[in-house]
């Protein structure tokens, strides 16, 4: 799966300021997932996995809780800005030759980039918890 259009990535404005589609939260779970990225947490994440029990799950829980809501609000940013976006395109359509992004597309592409790690952190963290670790 690809998410590069006009050949920019979803990461970068002017995917957004040259056209659709907006991909949808299922659509960069399943880059993220397909990139192998793991996220900037992910050594956090692995170190503390290798902790005794019952410090490895209280800190994983902690870690997991974090990245849950962190990535909620993402969602429902990103999804805002989405819905203000396909407004925008509606009424100016795409421009044939723009200059310069405007701070919805650049609002846009950061939220995509803070969906897409989140993602990732949730892919480490189910990797991860498929296992139990001795008790003793």
């Amino acid at each position: 799966m690809d998410a590069t259009f006009h050949g920019y990535h979803a990461s970068r404005p002017w995917y957004y300021l040259l056209g659709d589609p907006i991909l949808k939260p299922r659509a960069i779970k399943a880059l993220a997932t397909a990139s192998g990225y793991r996220g900037y947490r992910a050594d956090e994440i692995v170190a503390v996995d290798r902790l005794l029990e019952p410090k490895r799950t209280r800190k994983r829980e902690a870690i997991e809780r974090q990245v849950l809501l962190k990535l909620r609000t993402d969602l429902a940013r990103y999804r805002e800005l989405a819905h203000y976006l396909r407004i925008r395109k509606g009424f100016e359509g795409v421009s044939g030759n723009p200059s310069q992004c405007e701070d919805m597309d650049v609002a846009l592409s950061l939220k995509f980039a803070h969906v897409y790690n989140g993602y990732a952190h949730v892919a480490v963290l189910e990797q991860l918890g498929s296992h139990q670790m001795s008790l003793l």
